[in-house]
């Protein structure tokens, strides 16, 4: 069979008189419903089973987002960089900003909806010329993402379980042991493979324990902590919270980083829990009506998070006790000296003990999208071991093999950084970085090289496609400068930002493995997509609810 590419659609057959009965045949054997159709014409065959609604493709960028645990586990941190002001401020910015940059994504997740969406996208709004190229890039620096997120916030929420653990036994040497770290770190990763990888049913369920388990601490922060503050301290004032910077990233004797300078710095904490927009896309062939539910699914949880996390952080921030006493904790997390103080040590460790299990959900919904776009892209060969990692199991239709991969690889990040502030600072910024800059590749080829060839779907922006791209643009390429930037001063091998040596790892990674010589590159042999349905299984097939046969096929490079 001869090549052909997407930009390219198959010319059917004539259909003849005689050709009635032979049509009639194939058509009784492929009869595709319209989601099969779609992904048919993208050129995959369904493989996985497709029984999730909006619910759950909501909930998969909600989860992943989880401001609930999000906002906490960089807390302490952006209490030294910024303050209470800085916090709200960047908060709000990015978590608007985010929005913005969903509805982008989302125009394009509602034309082509599939598993690791975001390289496929990129191959196709590139074309022939640069298709090939931009779908390679794009497809490393999401999956280094997406595999970085997984360490790092399953990390975080080990420091929860180690603060509640500080709280009960102050006295416990164990607790600041880096092996020790590395273990609660590890087991917390099993938990979070345990959803996807037995079945849908599963899946599903798990998505309604983690909203659940969310809502119980976002009514907590809501309900108790107002009622504990009135009771306790009272709350802060007006300028308390909207007129109280503080500088805390200068720790020698001489200020290097000014007071502009942290502020731009603290956009960290805001930025490490908007984005995994994709998180929709990755489910994109297991849910139904999945044009209209990815992209609904993509911006209604932004939105929603947003929403919900400013008027949260307000709270947080009102109900807030001492502030010295936080900048100055000790535990893993200063979060637990936040609780301490408010709801006192019993209190402390039972919300830390929920935040534990909130942020193991979260590292569970990463784990899902890590999971579905190391199968995508092994599914086209980009991966080393791509034929291995691509099999789904025969029963549950579950990427088994490419959870083992993610899972391996979550370990190893965890063994190299942990027990580390600065090093688990890096990580959530290599993982922000990398995730935000594969959102790039496409947002920036859908009004470049694939301006004129890209179809919209049914749900689109309209007039404000151009300016949303434009804002999306900016804001990431100025968010992967301010996080590679240094976060303490003075720099040394203990507070350097690590985080630009592994972006140039990624960097060096994706384009030695582009440009390789003796036809080992992927410039030599990756050429886009590989198709998984022939064009036999589409031409004459019948979809669901339609009388008249399918008499046409979309394909791409075999």
């Amino acid at each position: 069979m001869d090549e052909i590419t997407m930009d390219k659609k198959i010319e059917p057959s004539p259909l003849v008189a005689d050709s009635t009965s032979s049509v009639e045949e194939g058509t009784s054997k492929n009869v595709l419903s319209k989601d099969e159709y779609q992904l048919a014409q993208l050129g995959y065959k369904q493989e996985f089973f497709r029984s999730l609604g909006l619910f759950e493709n909501w909930a998969a960028t909600f989860t992943s987002m989880n401001f609930a645990s999000g906002i906490p586990v960089l807390f302490g941190w952006v209490m030294y960089t910024g303050g209470p002001t800085a916090a709200f401020a960047n908060w709000t910015m990015v978590g608007g900003l985010s929005f913005i940059v969903s509805l982008s994504m989302a125009e394009i997740a509602a034309a082509l909806p599939t598993a690791g969406g975001i390289y496929y996208w990129a191959y196709k709004l590139g074309g022939s010329q640069w298709g090939p190229f931009l779908a390679w890039m794009t497809g490393w620096w999401n999956w280094a993402g997406w595999v970085t997120v997984v360490p790092g916030v399953q990390q975080g929420s080990t420091n929860f379980l180690i603060s509640a653990l500080e709280i009960q036994y102050p006295d416990a040497e164990v607790l600041s042991k880096g092996w020790f770290a590395w273990l609660l770190t590890s087991i917390g990763m099993f938990f979070a493979v345990v959803p996807n990888v037995i079945n849908q049913k599963v899946l599903q369920w798990y998505f309604r324990f983690a909203i659940v388990i969310f809502h119980v601490l976002v009514v907590l922060y809501w309900i108790w902590f107002p009622i504990k503050a009135s009771q306790t301290g009272g709350f802060q004032s007006g300028a308390g919270v909207f007129k109280h910077f503080y500088n805390g990233i200068n720790s020698g004797d001489s200020t290097e980083g000014s007071d502009p300078y942290c502020w731009i710095i603290s956009i960290l904490f805001g930025a490490w829990v908007f984005y995994g927009y994709d998180a929709s896309v990755h489910l994109a062939e297991e849910t139904q009506e999945a044009s209209e539910v990815v992209a609904k699914g993509m911006w209604m949880s932004t939105l929603s998070a947003w929403v919900m996390s400013v008027l949260t952080l307000i709270i947080i921030l009102f109900c807030m006790q001492d502030f010295d006493g936080i900048i100055s904790g000790t535990y893993a997390n200063n979060w637990a000296e936040y609780l301490v103080q408010l709801v006192g040590p019993t209190g402390a460790t039972a919300i830390l003990a929920l935040l534990w299990v909130d942020s193991t959900c979260a590292t569970a919904s990463c784990f899902m999208s890590a999971q579905r776009v190391t199968y995508a892209i092994s599914r086209d060969g980009i991966l080393p071991g791509s034929k291995y990692f691509r099999k789904l199991s025969k029963q549950n239709h579950m990427p088994i093999n490419a959870a083992i991969l993610v899972l391996a690889m979550s370990i190893i990040i965890t063994t190299a950084v942990i027990g580390s502030t600065v090093a688990f600072s890096a990580i959530t910024a290599t993982a922000t970085i990398a995730t935000n800059v594969s959102y790039l590749f496409p947002i920036i080829a859908r009004q470049t090289v694939g301006r004129h060839t890209f179809e919209p779907a049914k749900w689109n922006l309209g007039r404000w496609t151009v300016p949303c791209a434009l804002v999306s643009s900016l804001y990431i390429s100025f968010l992967v400068v301010v996080l590679l930037l240094p976060q303490v001063f003075p720099v040394t091998g203990k507070t350097l930002n690590y985080a630009p040596i592994m972006i140039g790892g990624i960097s060096l990674v994706s384009l030695l493995g582009w440009v390789l010589p003796f036809g080992f590159g992927g410039r030599s042999w990756f050429k886009g997509p590989q198709r998984t349905i022939s064009e036999e299984e589409v031409m004459g097939a019948r979809v669901e609810g339609e009388e008249e046969v399918v008499a046409e096929s979309v394909g791409i490079e075999k």
